[in-house]
């Protein structure tokens, strides 16, 4: 721990410089000749109540102080003008119109103590706010950016106009947005300019004709075309610019963060830390300057700032987090009042994105606090436990293992199983629950087997169509139970009837396989026998014959008892029978014919029975 005695140095603020460096006697009007009694206290002949200030026309501008007491119309903080309105340094300060909707214009004016150097940069400011009352019954109040300050080398105006003053001023607000605002509250107007030398004057007021300015409701506030805007006035500074310089940034030495901050109102602002605003934080030792560039070109200033230790303290923290907490919140301790992190950041707290040492400075008070903060994050592991496709088994007696790495923390199965692989032999959806330290996965499989497994099907021998026997269709059907039929016929039916000659075949497709059979159905040669007939003499099938077109291809026709006898013996020119043996009717009953006749592919035999009826 070290101990420093040290010094420290605020900067100072414009307003805030001594008198010698402020070219404006009775800047904050704090010094009268007398209390005033009412309005109108400011007059352009003699500074009857506000030491050195005058009016700028004829227009009765007015001063204020706590010294008229409460109630009176000039009294601070309320008066005719506002409610609540202190003044924003001591108890007094002025008031004029610069917009009563009318060619009617009010303003203030004092004599500098010495007149301004030409080619000299000068620094103004003053503060002013918006009333929110008068005397102007039934008329809104509102506010502006239209006030400025105009330099000369005599006292400007008259006693007896009380019109717009015919002079551009040195250092104008207006259409700058920066509006007067809020009532109870000062807003601040600066500027820079060159003097022309000479320069003895200062008249602070509206130099644009109230039709040409911007009237807006201040905050609260409203407007319309008859709003009126008149202004409160205080703390009026003017200053060379190179005495302003010279104590604005002053050579500081502080122990801990440090707001270093430019003179006011400069168009720009460049650091030679890179910063481009008014002010910055200084964290160490080190020559600091800033460039301002202003209407009068781009002035300069420096600043030495010592920082000392006062008590040193330093702590570290160790952090293991997972890579799905990134970005991952640190933070310092809320005791400090400044804060310095390695990554540049000066929040009390940071994200980081990394496994890596982050340190923060913190300071509070004198004493500073370096705390590190150790972070390893623990990476993907890299691995996805992948149990694969979904598994069709086709094997009898099969078995199969499900693995996923090795190289986790845990696994569970939905079997209850904790091993990183296990054999199963049922068909089923199996799942894995795997964790590692920042990581849970899951995946699961599903194995399927057939149930149809080496089925096959049996269409049978071929089949013969035989329309001129009666057979004119035949039934073709499966000789087992499977899904998903499919007939050549385009069918999917078990079974189907065919009524014409052809191949005709049927699958099945299964999860392993696709069956199929294919058979032939044939038309038989065209010819037939009859299988009754009744010889009764009726004149109604009494005759056995053969049914054929051609009965110049019988080669023979004959006809056997059932005891084998021969009862007929016939050819192709006698192949009908009346049912007789040597003219001597045959019983009924039962009996065979054996039929040869040709055919396209040669010699054919044909053989059955028939009933004989009468």
């Amino acid at each position: 721990m070290k101990k420093t005695l040290f010094v420290l140095f605020s900067l100072l603020t414009a307003y805030s410089l001594s008198a010698q460096f402020n070219l404006v006697t009775n800047n904050s009007f704090e010094n009268l000749a007398a209390c005033p009694p009412g309005i109108s206290g400011f007059s352009w002949g003699a500074d009857t109540y506000a030491i050195d200030w005058y009016s700028g026309t004829g227009g009765s501008s007015d001063y204020f102080n706590a010294c008229a007491g409460v109630g009176s119309w000039v009294n601070v903080p309320d008066n005719l003008f506002a409610t609540f309105q202190p003044a924003h340094s001591g108890v007094a300060y002025a008031g004029f119109w610069t917009n009563t909707g009318s060619e009617y214009y009010e303003y203030v004016q004092t004599q500098l103590t010495e007149p301004l150097v030409a080619g000299e940069c000068y620094y103004v400011e003053f503060w002013s706010a918006p009333a929110t009352q008068s005397d102007f019954f039934g008329i809104t109040h509102a506010t502006t950016d239209a006030i400025g300050a105009y330099f000369s080398s005599s006292k400007v105006g008259d006693a007896f106009t009380y019109s717009l003053l015919a002079a551009t001023p040195q250092v104008d607000n207006n259409a700058t947005g920066n509006y007067i605002d809020q009532p109870g509250d000062w807003t601040k107007i600066c500027g820079y300019f060159e003097a022309a030398g000479g320069e003895e004057w200062v008249c602070i007021g509206n130099y644009h004709n109230y039709a040409g300015i911007d009237v807006v409701a201040y905050e609260g506030g409203t407007v319309d075309g008859s709003s009126v805007v008149y202004l409160f006035l205080d703390d009026v500074v003017v200053t060379p610019v190179d005495s302003m310089l010279a104590y604005a940034m002053p050579d500081t030495v502080v122990c801990s963060p440090f707001e270093l901050t430019a003179p006011s109102c400069a168009e720009s602002y460049l650091w030679n830390t890179g910063a481009t605003t008014q002010s910055i934080t200084i964290f160490e030792t080190g020559n600091y300057w800033v460039s301002l560039t202003t209407s009068c070109g781009v002035l300069t200033d420096t600043a030495h700032i010592l920082f000392v230790e006062d008590s040193v303290y330093t702590s570290e923290n160790n952090f293991e987090i997972c890579f799905n907490e990134l970005p991952f919140t640190l933070t310092a301790s809320p005791t400090y009042d400044y804060y310095l992190w390695s990554t540049g950041e000066i929040t009390e707290n940071i994200n980081i994105n990394a496994t890596g040492t982050y340190y923060v400075t913190g300071f509070a008070d004198c004493a500073t606090f370096i705390d590190s903060f150790n972070v390893i994050v623990i990476e993907p592991i890299g691995l996805f436990p992948e149990l694969g496709d979904d598994t069709l088994v086709c094997d009898e007696g099969w078995e199969l293992d499900l693995a996923v790495p090795l190289g986790f923390n845990s696994y569970l199965w939905s079997t209850g199983d904790t091993t990183n692989s296990i054999t199963v032999t049922e068909p089923g959806t199996y799942s894995i629950i795997v964790e590692s330290d920042c990581e849970t996965f899951t995946d699961e499989v599903t194995i399927t087997i057939d149930p149809n497994l080496n089925s096959n099907i049996n269409l049978g021998e071929d089949r013969i169509l035989c329309p001129v026997a009666g057979i004119d269709q035949i039934l073709l059907s499966t000789d087992i139970a499977l899904p998903n039929y499919n007939w050549s016929t385009g069918e999917t039916t078990s079974s189907i009837i065919v009524t014409e000659p052809g191949t005709y075949w049927v699958s099945s497709t299964l999860l392993c396989s696709q069956p199929s059979d294919t058979l032939r159905v044939t038309l038989c040669d065209d010819v037939a026998v009859a299988n009754a007939f009744s010889p009764n003499g009726d004149g109604t099938n009494d005759e056995l014959f053969v049914i054929i077109s051609d009965p110049s291809r019988i080669v023979i026709f004959q006809i056997f008892n059932r005891w084998g006898e021969l009862v007929y013996d016939g050819n192709a020119s006698n192949y009908r029978w009346d049912g007789k043996l040597i003219n001597v009717d045959q019983p009924m009953g039962t009996y065979v014919y054996y039929l040869k006749y040709h055919s396209d592919s040669g010699e054919k035999l044909l053989q059955g029975n028939f009933i004989l009826v009468r």
